[in-house]
């Protein structure tokens, strides 16, 4: 390098330095990086900034930056680059060390980083302030590549180390601008609160200068003893004055006393106010002292006790209306210290315990208590004074309490917090509860032998609410037998399943209905409904249940069910066998009927038939008689025929359920006038019980239609369920009835036959009517019929 380049750049350099050194940190920065574009022929110089991000990764970005040529997006490319990119380099200037990239020399990444600027030579220089790597100063050429010379790269180091300098310089002066300003605002903030202090007490104050003979009285001076400002004496001596005759000699002897001898100084005495009366005081000073022991300045005040000193004798006297109190109790009753012992008790603690007085005086409190239990309670006692607080401790905490002849007895205790002297103590009020006590463990004995019933019972115990969930807040264990689900799966909200949902479908109406009529009435309710347990099978359940009141108003329903099932399953069994042996019977009949009477009266009838040439030569009398027995014998025939279609309809043996439904429908309204919609899905025959046993039910639903309905219209609907059950529903638009009011089950009106018919093929028979509105019938059997042998 040429002596003029090598002059200019440790001018360059050294002006730099100088401006750092004049000027503030961020300015002088500036002028260094321009001074340094300006002498060491270089394109650009800045310097990087290092930071952490939120995830504490450490970045660098140019923070100032000088160049001939301004190229914004160099800065902008050039913000927030991440060190561990870089790791060669950041390693290198954070050990304190220069580091220079020439564009020919630098590996692969830094190259393409370089060529993004056409850079061809970058050098930097760490700027380490505080053993902190706070970021570097370089420079970059874009036009030429070159390497530094050791004195130069010291020059720049030094540089370094001056900006370095400048930053912690800064720093201290901050420091220090914000420790003056912190200062500044504690002694104001001092002298604030001294001078609120001075405005919120009701303390007054003053001030004595012993040597001038002067003295001060604030303005709570005056008014705490109702004068006007200068109406106090402005000689100390003029005070005693007003110090109250009997208390004067003392509080001079004890001001004076302090004076001399340096003896603390406090007194409590009266003060005379302006209008004569006295007020008590409490008065305390400081003095400040020469070097020949004078006093040379006294500052005191005088608090306003009279309240607290009248109020002493008041609280005396309340104390010894406590004591009494106390004393008289009709309880047991003890006064505790914090050491435990009996300070005061009542005369029924001495009947209770069997101590005397003077036994309980002084007695440890933990003397009353059971050997095995003591440590517990002190503890307990520990923790209340503690944390003095109002409690009771009833019998749910079992304390025993042990008189003097170590006989235990149950007691329920209440402690509370009191005050005397400062010092806390317990007042500990006991009431025997044996008695109570005992009552419990029967009740206790009682509830678990009914606990053990409930849970041994066949059935359930529940305490549901009237809500179509049948929400459980009580069911006994042997829900799970039921069910199949556990107790804890009836709890919760929401709960895993509820009582609602076990429910079949078809019944949940009538449930629902049955109980809420019981409970309108304020009866008992008894049912028997189907379920759906865990598994799917389902089950029948016989429930009796009540409403319980409060107030007149419902609070929940309590009640028990049972599985009924094996009842009703052998209930169905004899109905089959029933109706299975009254249709065997009917076909026995009715083939009697068709096969014996019908055929004698057919013979009859015919060979009658074969005289009527003969009977014309009878007188007109006998011909009439003969023709009136001819056709009361056709009458038979035909009415004996009829009974044999009752007893066992051919149609529904030859044509099955579909075409015999037709067939009744036709011969029961047998041109009237009725409308009949007749509707079914069914194509193939169902089990001849199945078909038999719905037809009886439809016979007999239409024969009470046509009597009492007085319905323009039926619809007959025969159809095979989605879930394989063949539905029948006939409906009318009669007169319908309330079944609310109505036992339609003992009016006569066969329905009791009918219900029993359905059950006995594992079916359900519902009825729905409103009066004027007509009346519904459905009757729903499986189609696959389990048929008992």
């Amino acid at each position: 390098m040429a002596q003029s380049k090598i002059d200019d750049f440790i001018l360059g350099v050294v002006n730099a330095t100088n401006s750092l050194i004049a000027s503030k940190l961020e300015e002088g920065i500036q002028i260094a990086l321009d001074t340094l574009c300006d002498h060491l022929d270089i394109s650009s110089s800045f310097i990087y900034k290092n930071h952490r991000n939120e995830n504490g990764e450490l970045l660098s970005s140019i923070k100032y930056f000088s160049s001939k040529t301004v190229i914004p997006e160099r800065v902008a490319r050039n913000q927030d680059v991440p060190l561990y990119r870089m790791e060669k380099l950041s390693k290198e200037l954070a050990a304190g060390k220069p580091y220079m990239l020439v564009y020919s020399d630098s590996d692969s990444e830094l190259r393409a980083h370089m060529g993004l600027d056409h850079t061809k030579l970058v050098a930097f220089f760490p700027i380490i302030v505080d053993d902190d790597f706070w970021g570097a100063i370089g420079f970059a050429d874009f036009s030429k590549e070159r390497k530094l010379s050791e004195p130069e790269k010291q020059l720049l180091m030094t540089l370094a180390n001056a900006i370095a300098g400048s930053i912690r310089r800064e720093r201290l002066e901050s420091n220090l601008e914000q420790l003056v300003q912190q200062r500044t605002a504690e002694l104001q903030d001092h002298k604030l609160r001294f001078q609120l202090a001075l405005e919120s007490t009701q303390n007054g104050f003053w001030d004595w200068l012993p040597q001038e003979n002067k003295i001060f009285w604030s303005k709570n001076m005056y008014d705490n003893l109702g004068y006007e400002p200068g109406d106090l004496p402005d000689l100390i001596e003029g005070f005693y004055d007003l110090v109250h005759p009997h208390d004067r000699a003392e509080a001079r002897r004890r001001f004076n006393n302090y004076l001399q001898n340096k003896v603390p100084y406090e007194m409590e005495f009266r003060l005379k106010k302006k209008d004569g009366s006295y007020r008590w005081f409490l008065s305390t000073c400081k003095a400040v002292w020469d070097e020949e022991g004078k006093p040379i300045r006294v500052v005191g005040s005088h608090a306003d006790i009279h309240t607290r000193k009248v109020s002493t004798e008041l609280l005396a006297r309340q104390e010894e209306k406590f004591r009494t109190v106390i004393r008289t109790d009709p309880n047991p009753l003890f006064l505790v210290n914090k050491r435990g012992k009996i300070v005061l008790h009542s005369k029924r603690s001495c009947e209770v315990f069997g101590y005397s007085d003077e036994e309980l005086n002084g007695l440890n409190v933990l003397r009353l208590l059971p050997p095995d239990k003591r440590s517990k309670y002190k503890q307990l006692l520990n923790d209340f004074l503690t944390k003095p607080r109002t409690q009771v401790l009833d019998s749910t905490a079992e304390i025993k309490a042990r008189k003097k002849n170590g006989r235990l007895f149950w007691i329920e205790m209440g402690l509370s917090p009191v005050s005397i002297d400062g010092e806390t103590m317990v007042l500990a009020v006991l009431t025997d509860v044996t008695r109570k006590r005992e009552a419990e463990l029967k009740l206790k004995e009682s509830y678990r032998q009914m606990n053990n019933l409930i849970n041994n019972l066949p059935g359930v115990v529940y305490r549901c609410r009237n809500d179509e969930s049948w929400t459980m807040d009580y069911i006994s264990p042997a829900c799970e037998q039921i069910t199949g689900y556990r107790q804890e799966e009836f709890y919760g909200d929401p709960a895993i399943t509820t009582f609602g949902n076990l429910i079949i479908p078809d019944d949940r109406d009538e449930v629902w209905e049955h109980v809420q009529r019981s409970v309108n009435d304020q009866k008992p309710f008894r049912m028997t409904y189907r379920i759906k347990d865990k598994q799917g099978r389902i089950k029948w359940i016989w429930e009796q249940g009540v409403g319980v009141f409060e107030n007149d108003m419902l609070v929940w329903l309590e009640g028990c069910l049972f599985d009924v099932t094996p009842i009703i399953r052998n209930q169905e069994k004899v109905q089959q066998a029933i109706y299975s042996t009254e249709d065997k019977e009917r076909r026995r009949i009715a083939s009697d009927l068709h096969d014996g009477v019908q055929q004698t009266l057919g013979v009859s009838y015919m060979n009658l038939k074969h005289l009527d040439e003969e009977v014309a030569k009878f007188s007109e009398a006998l011909q009439k008689r003969y023709y009136k027995s001819l056709k009361y014998l056709e009458q038979g025939i035909k009415e004996s025929r009829n009974i044999a279609h009752q007893l066992l309809p051919k149609d529904v043996e030859e044509l099955g359920l579909v075409k015999a439904l037709e067939q009744l429908i036709s011969d029961t309204i047998n041109g009237n006038g009725t409308e009949v919609e007749y509707y079914t899905n069914i194509t193939a025959r169902l089990p001849a019980e199945v078909e038999l046993g719905l037809y009886r039910v439809a016979q007999e639903t239409l024969n009470n239609i046509m009597k009492h309905a007085k319905a323009s219209k039926i619809s007959v609907q025969l159809i095979k369920t989605a879930d394989e059950n063949v539905q029948m529903m006939i409906e009318d638009n009669g007169v319908g009835f309330d079944k609310n009011k109505l036992d339609i089950y003992k009016e006569g009106y066969g329905l009791t036959s009918m219900k029993n018919r359905v059950w006995s093929m594992s079916g359900r028979l519902s009825i729905d009517s409103n009066p004027g509105k007509g009346t519904c019938l459905v009757a729903i059997i499986p189609a696959k019929l389990k048929v008992y042998e």
